[in-house]
């Protein structure tokens, strides 16, 4: 199968990093469009709790330049790349993901994964699960 659009969702863990290096092999191999997506999830999982004030919208417009820059790195480290695109978004991790694939008809996700246990995933859930059970793309799970 030739790929035409790859979205790599990025942090800035190692584990993130490793995706990252798959994706782009794919990338070239098939010369598809790189796509690297970071969601900004901090603001949306407190929205209920902090409402709307002049110190939230602060503290979210800084978060979304933290993201910024984050992508802005990761991208810079790819000139051997030929088509690499960033994108920032926030909201719901999972959701957000799905909806970049959704949108730009991608063929591949190419994620990372901490592979919690059973009782890590009801602490903390589980974005690549959820990602994967409601992707209409083949998902690539990175893992060490």
């Amino acid at each position: 199968m030739r790929y035409k659009t790859i979205i790599c969702p990025i942090d800035a863990t190692e584990l993130s990093s490793l995706a990252i290096d798959h994706a782009v092999h794919i990338s070239k191999v098939s010369e598809a469009k790189l796509v690297l997506l970071h969601v900004v999830e901090k603001w949306y999982r407190g929205l209920d709790v902090v409402g709307k004030s002049d110190e939230w919208k602060k503290l979210h417009d800084e978060w979304m330049e933290e993201g910024r820059e984050l992508l802005n790195k990761k991208a810079a480290k790819l000139s051997d790349v030929k088509n690499v695109e960033t994108v920032l978004r926030d909201g719901d991790a999972a959701h957000e993901i799905v909806a970049e694939a959704s949108e730009r008809a991608a063929d591949i996700i190419v994620m990372a994964t901490h592979r919690y246990s059973r009782v890590g995933k009801i602490f903390y859930g589980s974005v690549v699960d959820k990602v994967t059970k409601h992707s209409p793309c083949p998902v690539l799970w990175v893992f060490k």
